[in-house]
């Protein structure tokens, strides 16, 4: 039986490794009851080192841009289906290949990817982005290679945009887009809040090989503001297990894959 400082130890390396953990899988690895787990787990939430959830606890990390974070709608999204998020950014880690050129977008479910991409050993990466939080989550990353666009920030998510991000963007060819959208819809497509965005969003897609979507199950099937693109133009979708079954249905229908987290 480990002790206490062993068991906060193995618990901290297995969320860096999945992102979540089980109670009842942590009692079973470190033969101890899952009250001695819980307590664990309660402790190290109150150091701000994870945050607890039902069944178990997922990764929280400090933001390295803290000073900057607090910008309500950005920790609103970024508090909001913090499992699901967590899930699916493992599942698109899974996705991306040791030499590969990606694109990440503005958004919170890509900013989980972007710490997921950190604690992971990809190596050597190529990552081209143009959310300025996204940028500070990788930056100094050993075997990253970063590009930031230029552009306008939109505060909210910290997206660069306009004629300078379009620019870069335009000059650059990535293997595979990971973009997070507000709406995806079978018939009305890829969607956003915000016009300018979605122009960055639709020429990442077109400068990439293939596109992934990654998007929880409250954006299936809703429909936001401004048109992205035709729900063709995505090759993959990465969601949680509560997408609507009948949606799910018809994208795989019209020939896209998807990756239930």
């Amino acid at each position: 039986m480990a002790n206490g400082a062993k068991r906060a130890e193995f618990i901290l390396q297995e969320l860096r490794r999945l992102g979540r953990v089980d109670a009842e899988e942590l009692s079973c690895q470190l033969e101890v009851n899952t009250s001695t787990i819980r307590r664990d787990l309660e402790r190290l939430e109150k150091q701000n080192l994870l945050r607890r959830v039902h069944g178990g606890a997922v990764l929280i990390d400090m933001l390295s841009y803290s000073a900057y974070g607090h910008e309500l709608t950005f920790q609103t999204n970024m508090s909001r289906q913090v499992e699901e998020k967590t899930q699916i950014a493992q599942a698109a880690l899974g996705l991306i290949q040791s030499g590969d050129a990606i694109a990440l977008s503005p958004g919170t479910t890509t900013t989980y990817l972007a710490r997921a991409i950190r604690h992971a050993q990809i190596r050597p990466l190529t990552v081209v982005t143009n959310a300025v939080n996204i940028a500070m989550e990788l930056a100094g990353t050993k075997g990253i290679t970063l590009t930031l666009t230029g552009g306008l920030q939109l505060d909210e998510f910290f997206a660069l945009v306009g004629p300078l991000a379009e620019q870069s963007l335009s000059q650059i060819y990535v293997e595979k887009a990971f973009l997070g959208v507000t709406g995806l819809h079978p018939v009305y497509g890829l969607t956003g809040p915000n016009q300018l965005e979605t122009l960055t969003h639709r020429l990442t897609m077109e400068r990439a090989q293939q596109t992934i979507i990654l998007a929880d199950h409250t954006k299936i099937g809703k429909v936001a503001l401004h048109s992205i693109t035709p729900i063709t133009t995505m090759q993959t979708l990465v969601t949680d297990r509560d997408a609507p079954t009948d949606v799910v249905m018809q994208l795989q229908e019209m020939g896209i894959t998807v990756c239930m987290a």
